[in-house]
């Protein structure tokens, strides 16, 4: 009898009803626990302004519920004075040595000399995290380039209903009023309700 008790607990509660204000408080903490666990690797690459490519608060539909994604990237012109190779080996060593599920390291045909890094860590809502590096050659003067993107866990809920409550009606040209072109790890991200008026 007490393994059924815990086997039913083990199934965890029902989603929030889609549009109520306890859908999207759940919402809200999972973005921002899923945005600092990618900051905390963020900071062991560079603890600067990143470029925001995809800000990661629009929800977007996946298998059974909702997931969000994210992309950044190094600030232009940024270098790590040629080693960069040595970096992300280091960041490597960092994820494995705080919990993240180190996916192989994948191999490349001659010529492609990106450096990329796959892990997850679904206890911290992270469903996957690549950072994938184009190494400078300093003798070119060229530049390091790096992008990092993650993806969140599928959570239960409703995509629809969460975008209608973060972003207001549906018009024929969205609008991402307030979000930022840089932004620290350090930073606390946005996830706001949309204003009327």
């Amino acid at each position: 009898m007490a393994s059924m008790v815990l086997v039913l607990t083990a199934c965890g509660e029902e989603p929030a009803e889609p549009g109520s204000e306890q859908a999207f408080d759940d919402a809200r903490a999972v973005n921002l626990e899923f945005k600092a666990a990618v900051a905390d690797v963020q900071k062991q690459i560079f603890d600067g302004d990143w470029r925001v490519g995809e800000y990661g608060d629009v929800p977007d539909q996946c298998e059974g519920g909702y997931q969000f994604f994210l992309r950044r990237k190094l600030p232009e012109g940024f270098s790590f004075d040629g080693q960069g190779a040595q970096r992300m080996e280091q960041l490597r060593s960092w994820l494995s040595e705080n919990g993240w599920q180190l996916a192989p390291t994948p191999t490349y045909g001659e010529g492609i000399e990106n450096i990329v890094i796959m892990a997850g860590k679904p206890e911290a809502k992270v469903s996957r995290l690549d950072v994938d590096m184009v190494p400078a050659n300093p003798a070119e003067g060229a530049i390091d380039v790096l992008e990092l993107r993650a993806t969140s866990t599928c959570e239960p809920g409703d995509a629809g209903a969460l975008l209608d409550q973060l972003r207001g009606p549906l018009t024929a040209v969205p609008s991402d009023n307030g979000i930022p072109d840089l932004e620290s790890p350090d930073a606390t991200p946005l996830f706001e309700r949309f204003a009327e008026g």
